[in-house]
């Protein structure tokens, strides 16, 4: 009786009851701090489970768009054309050029960018290094619109990322009003914005397994003497709306398209001018470099640098192997019917 009357006593001791709530509030923390870390593992797994593309051994990229992603202004086979296939193609390729592919392929070779293959149903464009490291093949098509893109969309496809810039071509309808409003800047924006939209399902529908980058596109910029005029100022106009539509619309996406995608901001990635081929439109060298470290920045899950894109990827021995000489540079030049044919449409049989 005594032994268990000081039983009570210690178990009614303030002590020995401050002890136990103690310990029990610190058993709860443990248990719930344990039960939030399995919820971050498993979370943590399920997520590298889901991992669309991997960066480990070469990727497959589909670059797919048009002229931007074809590399017009930093390639000589505009000069080549193959209308049986409605393409342009050189032999022997270049040394140089490629536009965006080309500095990607050669920061892969140099170390400095991702290892990758690519994927496409033509080849055009693409300088001698592409041809060596398997990267030449695209799906780039000089002056077509998103909807004239569709069926390439739709083809089959097996490549683990795909690369989008597309929607130049869609802007040029503006300037065939002589007073364009703002009324119809929005609607030329918003119409190809929707046809950007049915053409990146189709690319999510065509390969369910691929993931894919989506530019904001580039703007254009005011054309150098020698090349014919245009109203960039007013294009800008709708492709700022273009781009604002892409974002503002990007949740429309159901989460499973979302969980496949990454909209990549290149508004103002290009200096004017500095950055531009003479016809104002297409890139020139360095400004296809940018675009270039624009994507390798997305694709590695870097933050984004509009300002210098090519920080801590650039490397000086890259640059020697790809600037031009003076004569590849005036290979480079289309003449002014050549431009506008690009402008003008797909390609045609002679």
């Amino acid at each position: 009786m005594l032994e268990n009357h000081l039983l009570l006593e210690r178990r009614n001791d303030p002590f020995i009851l401050r002890l136990r709530l103690k310990h029990s509030v610190k058993s709860k923390k443990v248990i719930v701090l344990f039960q939030i870390l399995i919820v971050f593992l498993s979370f943590q797994t399920k997520t590298q489970a889901q991992s669309p593309y991997k960066l480990k051994g070469p990727v497959l990229i589909r670059p797919f768009g048009d002229s931007i992603t074809y590399g017009i202004g930093f390639t000589k086979d505009w000069q080549c054309p193959v209308y049986e296939i409605g393409q342009y193609l050189c032999m022997p390729p270049a040394r140089t050029g490629g536009g965006y592919r080309g500095w990607m392929t050669i920061y892969s070779f140099m170390q400095d960018g991702i290892a990758f293959t690519t994927e496409g149903y033509q080849s055009g464009g693409s300088n001698a290094s592409q041809w060596i490291f398997d990267t030449q093949t695209h799906d780039g098509y000089p002056s077509w619109t998103n909807e004239q893109l569709l069926p390439k969309a739709k083809l089959a496809s097996f490549s683990n990322i795909t690369l989008v810039h597309s929607g130049t071509n869609d802007m040029w309808q503006i300037l065939k009003n002589s007073n364009p409003t703002d009324a119809m800047i929005d609607q030329v924006a918003t119409s190809a914005g929707a046809s950007l939209f049915t053409l990146l399902n189709a690319l999510l529908q065509s390969n369910p397994k691929t993931y894919l980058f989506v530019a904001q596109i580039i703007k254009v910029s005011a054309p150098q003497k020698g090349y014919n005029s245009f109203d960039y100022e007013t294009v800008n106009k709708v492709i700022f709306k273009y781009n604002n539509y892409i974002a503002n619309n990007w949740y429309n996406f159901p989460p499973e398209s979302r969980a496949r995608m990454t909209l990549v901001d290149m508004h103002h990635t290009l200096i004017p001018v500095e950055d531009y081929f003479g016809d104002g439109i297409h890139p020139n060298m360095f400004g296809y470099r940018k675009i270039a470290c624009s994507w390798i920045r997305a694709i590695k899950g870097e933050k984004k640098n509009q300002d210098d894109p090519c920080s801590g990827i650039l490397t000086g021995e890259a640059d020697k192997r790809m600037i031009p000489s003076k004569e590849e540079m005036l290979q480079m030049t289309p003449p002014k019917d050549k431009l506008e044919q690009f402008l003008k449409g797909k390609p045609t049989r002679k």
